[in-house]
């Protein structure tokens, strides 16, 4: 049986649909923290089972009878690290047999990255098997960018032109779902990226074809940026998160292209530009 963590979320929720056309039903379980909202899975047949990771029992409980767990990364918070160690030693004290993580891109620039980084180690250092999937930057996190440059008119944010092979969610999930259902992935590291790499310049571009006009991409000083988010309401821990993170998708950590969604799914994966640009502009178009 497969366990997968985070069923309710987006990512958790598009691995589970995947799965459910490789491998029989009777083999799929979710943990999630609020079972109410997994019911259309418990209604197609899926085991859904309540954990929450800061509830160490509670997971124990909930991966018991599993062969292969996917922890899905949780959302960065202060005590992330903390969460992902009770998972990982639910794991081992269950009788998972092979561990499977939604990890990121390799830095310690950024408080994910060092989450990231922490938790790697704490699953490797179980000595079971482990499969860690290291998602670029989520190509609809860029979206989201290009969004609002058409809006304000200027892209500005805390960051040098540096280049990110950014990678659709929806790849992520395939990927992750190709590597649950088959065999060969034990002890890997997969660099789960885009096909192609975008410097902040090139989202500028994406937004300029979208408005019609020139948008032009102009750095902002890192004091000017928290002036004003802090303006805007948004704690100051969460503007010392973004800070970090910008700087480290300028580290060119990020800038590492790659075909392994094709490699582990059999498909190509969503050309990056592309994809930003038909997102944003029908998400604008409504």
């Amino acid at each position: 049986m497969i366990i997968v963590t985070g069923a309710n979320g987006n990512l958790g929720r598009q691995v589970v649909n995947l799965l459910k056309d490789r491998i029989p039903i009777s083999e799929i379980a979710v943990s999630v923290r609020e079972p109410e909202k997994a019911a259309d899975l418990s209604t197609a047949g899926i085991d859904v089972r309540q954990a929450d990771f800061r509830d160490r029992a509670s997971v124990v409980r909930a991966f018991t009878g599993a062969e292969k767990v996917l922890i899905i990364s949780t959302s960065g918070a202060s005590d992330t690290v903390s969460e992902h160690r009770n998972a990982v030693d639910a794991a081992v004290e269950a009788g998972i047999k092979h561990i499977f993580y939604t990890s990121g891109t390799k830095e310690s620039l950024s408080h994910i990255g060092r989450v990231h980084e922490q938790t790697e180690k704490a699953i490797i250092e179980t000595g079971l098997n482990y499969t860690i999937l290291r998602n670029n930057l989520y190509a609809d996190v860029l979206v989201r960018e290009v969004i609002g440059a058409v809006k304000a008119g200027i892209l500005s944010i805390p960051a040098d032109d540096g280049k990110m092979a950014a990678v659709t969610r929806a790849d992520c999930a395939a990927a992750a779902a190709a590597v649950l259902a088959t065999d060969g992935h034990q002890n890997k590291i997969y660099d789960i990226t885009g096909p192609e790499s975008l410097a902040w310049s090139n989202i500028a571009e994406i937004a300029s074809e979208i408005a019609g006009k020139k948008i032009a991409f102009i750095p902002a000083l890192p004091d000017t940026f928290r002036e004003g988010m802090l303006s805007k309401g948004v704690p100051d821990f969460r503007v010392s998160f973004l800070l970090e993170i910008y700087k480290a998708y300028s580290s060119g950590a990020y800038d590492i292209p790659s075909h392994a969604v094709a490699k582990l799914t059999g498909k190509p994966a969503t050309p990056t530009r592309d994809f930003i640009l038909r997102t944003a502009r029908e998400a604008l178009a409504h």
